[in-house]
């Protein structure tokens, strides 16, 4: 199914210089003001440009100029284009499955008809990027009417600034009446027998018909004799005007019954949240009663505003499933949100971040799926990393993400942060994810850099051994290795933890490689050796527990359930100087991770 693809913005308000892809169900996340908004705006602007004010300029000085990739247009795609001069117009300018558009704003209040619509020579396309710009020319004939065939204007549904004007049915190509256009397709089909009856109805009333009522002739004939009295000359015909079949359901109101009370009202009478409710409802019976074959090329683009406003987490729920559905029913969803709620395994891995800086405006970051692909090579480890990553929806909400082995240290972690800074993680913009393990670390790591998400990780000392060695963080036979391997052999015969046949230990019976790490952080000599790995990770931004793992900077001597239950409950008891000086690795690591 074919969809913008690709969406390039120049020098529209904050949008200096702003590319991203686009999927067909494309969440955009990013705290207030950092230009959600306005990549909307701008895709809605390509397909139907409109006259720009002054502060949609970003630099008054220079053109506005969004480019998008139109992505998976087929020849059956194209043999559904009605118009064959159209079709013709079109297909010399799609070549492999793909198109390239633009709309370019010289100034300021300059009308639709002078905004150049333009589309890009495939045979001077490199194949990456966005094209240059000297293979750009203007739309010909019968090229505006094609795209539009493909891509019809984007229903836009804002994010309810004045509630009276989104919602009001007098607004003209209002929210409600958009969406109600959509769906009243197939009831306005299933009453086109009506239109006989409404034509018969209008050579009655109206004073052309054919078939004029006696009693409004007697009406007009006797009013305009009475007029004649006072102004000869003059004549009065009482016109009774009846609309067509499509403008008799659009007359149509929306009312809500209240099933309690009986209260019968329109639905703009309504509170807020009722209001949100019903619009995003529509927006659920539109993506129920949308068949999954398409009997023309279009593919409608949805762009929404924090569809989620003034819903409980049930109705967020149900409305992300509601999209999911129209994005598999001919249209392209995009939209902003703040609410992790409406983000899921599978589409959290196109998500993509808005962000802004003071001097680059407005960027954004690579989605999940596309750094995996960017940032590792083998496929059963990015299936994986999608995985744990994308079903983490946190991550697209904060400016940190901390990386952890498992539910330890993402229990104890965030609540000692809490008890020594005095509030919470979040409040730091900072997200902590358990991988469940240290072996997937550094490939996490990977793709969160090539997100361009600010990231780092806590492990238990073993990790310095294992995994950072496999990674390249450290090296595989530097001489801290070698030096480990003989205190391992020191050790082991007076505690009886188990080596395996690299040198190091394993998990075997009692014993856990991180216990044995343990004994070794405790010994003077393995104590140094576990110091110089600590501080040489820290460069990779990996901080292990020197002392070996969790448990042993909080002084617990067991694991599991209970035993993290009674750390929190431990920590809870402490107050913030108390558990600097019983755990001082605590606040050295949160130091760390602040100053990163």
């Amino acid at each position: 199914m074919h969809r913008l693809s690709e969406l390039h913005i120049k020098n529209f308000r904050a949008c200096k210089n702003v590319s991203l892809p686009l999927e067909g169900y494309t969440p955009l996340v990013g705290q207030n003001n950092t230009g959600k908004s306005t990549i909307l705006e701008a895709i809605k602007w390509v397909l139907k440009p409109f006259a720009l004010s002054e502060s949609d300029f970003g630099n008054s000085g220079q053109p506005v100029v969004i480019s998008a990739r139109v992505e998976g247009i087929s020849s059956d795609i194209l043999s559904l284009v009605p118009n064959a001069k159209h079709r013709a117009a079109i297909e010399p300018f799609c070549v492999d499955g793909f198109l390239w558009i633009r709309a370019v704003a010289s100034e300021a209040g300059t009308g639709a008809k002078k905004i150049e619509k333009q589309v890009y020579d495939p045979s001077q396309y490199s194949g990456v990027g966005l094209p240059a710009d000297d293979g750009w020319r203007e739309y010909p004939t019968g090229l505006p009417q094609a795209v539009s065939a493909l891509l019809p204007e984007a229903l836009h549904i804002e994010a309810m600034d004045d509630v009276g004007e989104d919602l009001g049915k007098s607004k003209s190509g209002s929210t409600i009446k958009n969406l109600l256009d959509e769906i009243m397709g197939p009831v306005l089909q299933a009453h086109d027998d009506l239109s006989e009856a409404l034509s018969t109805i209008r050579h009655i009333l109206t004073t052309d018909g054919s078939n004029r009522s006696s009693h409004l002739q007697t009406f007009d004939e006797q009013a305009s004799k009475t007029l004649n009295d006072f102004f000869p000359g003059l004549s009065i015909s009482l016109d009774l005007q009846v609309v067509d079949i499509k403008e008799f359901f659009k007359a149509g109101d929306l009312h809500i019954t209240d099933k309690l009370t009986g209260d019968r009202r329109r639905f703009d009478q309504l509170g807020t949240g009722a209001q949100r409710s019903i619009q995003m409802s529509l927006i659920r019976y539109l993506a129920e009663v949308k068949s999954a074959t398409q009997e023309n090329p279009a593919r409608r683009l949805l762009l929404i505003d924090e569809p989620e406003l003034y819903l409980h987490p049930q109705g967020i729920r149900r409305l992300r499933e509601a999209l999911d559905k129209l994005s598999q029913k001919g249209f392209q969803i995009v939209f902003s949100t703040h609410s992790p709620l409406m983000l899921n395994r599978e589409n959290a891995a196109d998500t993509v971040i808005v962000r802004k800086k003071k001097e680059e405006g407005v960027i954004t970051q690579k989605p999940l799926r596309r750094a995996v692909q960017a940032a590792l090579s083998d496929a059963p480890s990015q299936s994986r990393t999608i995985f744990e990553l994308g079903n983490v929806a946190e991550i697209y909400f904060s400016d940190r993400v901390i990386i952890c082995e498992g539910k330890t240290d993402s229990r104890l972690l965030p609540l000692a942060y809490e008890r020594i800074n005095g509030y919470p993680m979040e409040l730091d913009q900072t997200t902590m994810i358990s991988l469940g393990g240290c072996e997937n670390i550094p490939k996490a790591m990977k793709v969160l850099d090539s997100m361009g998400i600010a990231a780092c990780a806590i492990a238990d000392l073993d990790f310095a051994f294992t995994g950072a060695r496999k990674s390249g963080m450290l090296p595989k036979d530097g001489d801290d290795l070698i030096q480990a391997r003989a205190v391992l052999q020191r050790l082991q015969p007076e505690h009886g933890f188990f080596i395996a046949g690299n040198g190091l230990p394993q998990n075997k019976g009692e014993w856990t490689a991180a216990d044995a790490w343990a004994v070794v952080a405790h010994d003077s000599e393995g104590r140094k050796i576990a110091d110089y790995v600590h501080t040489e990770l820290k460069g990779c931004k990996v901080w292990v527990w020197p002392t070996g793992d969790i448990e042993r900077v909080t002084g617990s001597s067991e694991k599991g359930e209970d035993a993290i239950i009674k750390q929190e409950e431990q920590l809870r008891a402490m107050s913030c100087d108390q558990i600097v000086d019983k755990m001082p690795y605590l606040k050295a690591c949160f130091e760390w991770i602040r100053n990163l």
